[in-house]
């Protein structure tokens, strides 16, 4: 007979707001920030600069990471190259063609380039290398803003808040200065074919991979190193660092003709710094005693070695030995 009446109780409903906090909450960390069951791969090259934090698991394969870090490398180095023409191309508007290029304009007049040709200047640019004609003011700020904001998402300064970085963040970028510069100039229109923003984003740029910005790496060309070894292709990042997950390590990706990396330092570039200045401080203070060649003070009383003998034999009075007396 119980039945019936306990059919009848309703089971407990959650507000939505509620319920959906509670299924984000369940779900993995945010991308982006350092997860505690993930291996943190702190990626190096020769230059600081191009540090950056990555994130895996110790089941991938030595080949497809290899793979992925160099993307990732290399998408990085987009992102930074887009976001310094982007805001040159706010600044003073799109490059010149190169025959007028560095051109000013009292050399024009006794010339046949016209170095305005592309229209009147309203930021003439002082290195002549551009046509000061940007987008209008109000354009020329989300275009500004947007590669400020690229910049940062992929700047070395990560690694020391401890967010990692991966190839959808860098791609996402891009996307976003691609639409900047679409505001600025839909379709491309007005925007030379031989200009960099539009070379980069038309993946038409030329580079010399020496450069800064521009030393991309091709991963079948590239060997991953971590303590001193160079990780095989064919193994696993398992037979390395082992089964815990909860791991940090430096790995330096380096040209297969270059061999192998320079080794770490032993301490870090913060303890090498406060260690100099102390060494520093301590060889200034032992120059100045060196260079300190006065004894004037030892003509004072409290220096007379004898000052001690004499206040005890005769309370300081001078001794007299003759007999009778």
């Amino acid at each position: 007979w119980l039945k019936p009446w306990s059919s009848q109780i309703a089971e407990p409903v959650l507000p939505s707001f509620i319920s959906s906090f509670i299924s984000s909450s369940a779900q993995s960390p945010e991308t982006g920030t350092v997860a505690a069951t993930m291996v943190i791969l702190d990626v190096k090259r020769s230059e600081k600069k191009n540090e950056f934090l990555y994130e895996t698991t110790v089941k991938v394969g030595v080949a497809d990471l290899l793979r992925e870090l160099c993307d990732v490398h290399n998408l990085r180095l987009k992102v930074l190259r887009l976001a310094v023409t982007c805001k040159e191309l706010a600044k003073h508007g799109p490059i010149r063609p190169e025959e007028t290029r560095g051109i000013s304009d009292d050399l024009s007049k006794v010339s046949e380039l016209d170095v305005n040709a592309y229209g009147q200047p309203t930021n003439p640019d002082e290195h002549g290398m551009r046509t000061g004609c940007p987008p209008p003011p109000e354009v020329s700020e989300v275009l500004m803003r947007t590669a400020e904001e690229a910049e940062a998402a992929v700047s070395v300064e990560l690694v020391a808040q401890r967010k990692t970085l991966d190839r959808q963040t860098c791609q996402t970028m891009i996307d976003n200065m691609r639409g900047a510069v679409m505001i600025a100039y839909p379709a491309f229109h007005r925007l030379p074919v031989y200009d960099p923003t539009r070379q980069e984003l038309e993946d038409r740029e030329e580079l010399d991979g020496v450069s800064d910005l521009q030393n991309v790496l091709d991963y079948s060309q590239t060997n991953l190193w971590w303590a001193g070894k160079e990780l095989q292709a064919t193994s696993t990042l398992e037979q390395y660092v082992g089964r815990n997950e909860k791991t940090k390590i430096v790995a330096k990706l380096a040209p297969k003709s270059a061999g192998a990396p320079v080794r770490e330092p032993r301490i870090d570039e913060q303890t090498h710094k406060a260690m100099m200045a102390h060494y520093y401080k301590k060889q200034e203070e032992q120059k100045k005693l060196q260079a300190d060649e006065d004894d004037s003070y030892l003509d004072a009383e409290w220096a007379n070695p004898r000052a001690l003998k004499d206040a005890l034999v005769g309370g300081g009075r001078p001794v007299n030995w003759r007999p009778g007396r």
